[in-house]
């Protein structure tokens, strides 16, 4: 079983439409299929209405908006990509 760290918690409730307490928001992020994507080294899973659990090993971290690009999260990425002409 991952972890739920509280401020996923929190992202949950702020960002995921009709989770608006701590308990739905642990039966989300505890979900089988997010247990499962964890077992099977999935960084991010998106859900549904769009936005995306980050896992880290074995914690479930953050949610992240659905509008949020995951490639600006990528270490690899250096400043030419981010230059706009």
């Amino acid at each position: 079983m991952i972890h739920i760290t509280h401020h996923a918690l929190t992202r949950a409730m702020e960002r995921v439409p009709g989770i608006d307490s701590e308990a739905k928001a642990f039966t989300l992020l505890s979900a089988e299929v997010i247990q499962n994507a964890a077992a099977w080294g999935a960084r991010y899973v998106r859900l549904g209405t769009g936005q995306r659990i980050v896992i880290d090993i074995d914690r479930a971290v953050t949610v992240l908006p659905k509008d949020y690009w995951i490639a600006a999260m990528d270490p690899r990425r250096t400043a030419q990509f981010e230059t706009r002409y």
